[in-house]
């Protein structure tokens, strides 16, 4: 799958539903749109949690398999009882001890295998793998959002994600510094009052873009009141709520504003 193809995944429990209710290639698509869109963050906490890599291996596999070829990750998948990362974490939390209860099970079939031989599980997850799995969601959705932003720049000629990841290389640089750097880069003339706009504008759309992500992720209606103070609650939990998060969240209370460019 092409990078740009990325950005047009529904996923989520969008997805989880289609994987779950769809049938033949339908099915399959949604299937391998979950396992792109959510393979980094298992990768990085499986090797958080297990470190050592026969284990991370397998159960990275199973993982897989589960999501392309079986229906068990979808049978109890319900937005009604909480956040999709929640759901995601729990099914590996599961299918890890899923794995030492197998080896060891195997362990015991060899009689020359003494007790001292015997793979040990490890600790349950602690409260760090808790705050580290948090961390690589946060890490992932806003990497997420980027590519959106990208493609979207892509289709309308905009530059407002090559600015506005210059400006984060360059946070004290003036727009005047700025402009001369982006007019180098981009190879056409920009002024410091238009880098300010683009900037504005740009920061904008990244909020919205980060709204509307972190609603798909809890298959909530952001112009609905539950569901704006549910997004709203989502991103202070992954301490994304920034400023211009929080006037994307106003205007989706007030639909009737104007559409972003």
């Amino acid at each position: 799958m092409k990078q740009a193809d990325l950005a047009q995944l529904s996923t989520h429990w969008s997805n989880i539903f289609r994987a779950r209710e769809a049938k033949g290639d339908a099915a399959m698509a949604a299937r391998n749109a979950l396992l792109l869109r959510y393979i980094e963050v298992v990768m990085r906490y499986l090797r958080a949690v297990l470190r050592d890599q026969d284990a991370i291996d397998q159960v990275c596999s199973n993982f897989a398999l589960r999501v392309l070829e079986s229906d068990r990750l979808f049978q109890h998948a319900n937005p009604q009882r909480g956040r999709f990362r929640d759901y995601l974490k729990a099914v590996l939390q599961h299918m890890i001890a899923d794995y030492y209860r197998e080896k060891s099970r195997q362990n015991k079939k060899f009689q020359h295998l003494s007790s001292e031989h015997e793979l040990a599980a490890p600790a349950a997850p602690s409260e760090e793998h808790d705050q580290d799995f948090v961390r690589y969601w946060r890490e992932e959705l806003i990497k997420w959002v980027w590519r959106q932003l990208e493609q979207r720049d892509q289709k309308t000629g905009q530059r407002y994600a090559v600015l506005l990841r210059l400006q984060g290389k360059k946070p004290k640089m003036r727009s005047a510094q700025l402009a001369e750097l982006l007019s180098v880069k981009l190879g056409r003339s920009f002024t410091a009052a238009g880098v300010r706009q683009l900037l504005h504008r740009g920061r904008e759309l990244f909020g919205e873009l980060l709204v509307a992500e972190t609603a798909r992720s809890l298959q909530v209606d952001p112009s609905d009141p539950e569901g704006n103070a549910r997004v709203e609650q989502e991103l202070i939990d992954l301490g994304l709520l920034f400023s211009y998060c929080k006037k994307a969240l106003e205007r989706c209370r007030s639909p009737s504003s104007e559409p972003r460019p």
